[in-house]
């Protein structure tokens, strides 16, 4: 498994919870859709922007991987623990990313 791969799962779940929160604008189109299955829009809402949300946070974590040192990569395989800085750098380059949209 690579290195990258290795820091995708170990943040994964942090990084899914941070994109499937439904910010104010998702819940103002909701709102205003007149919709009558609201519930099921909504979802499709949430889960597309998810989608495309995890993927740019999954972009972003394999650009921050490479920056690792060898000594962060021996201990990212042998603890399974990223270094302090890591989220850190991932939200940066995942808001840069967006930007770029």
């Amino acid at each position: 498994m690579t290195d990258e791969r290795l820091c995708w799962l170990i943040v994964r779940e942090e990084l899914r919870r941070r994109s499937g929160r439904l910010r104010f604008f998702g819940w103002f189109t909701l709102l205003l859709s007149g919709r009558t299955d609201r519930a099921t829009f909504g979802g499709d809402l949430r889960r597309e922007r998810m989608s495309a949300e995890l993927t740019d946070y999954a972009v972003a974590v394999d650009e921050s991987a490479q920056t690792l040192s060898a000594d962060e990569r021996e201990h990212l395989r042998a603890v399974g623990e990223v270094p302090d800085w890591f989220l850190a750098d991932v939200e940066r380059r995942y808001q840069e990313c967006r930007k770029r949209r």
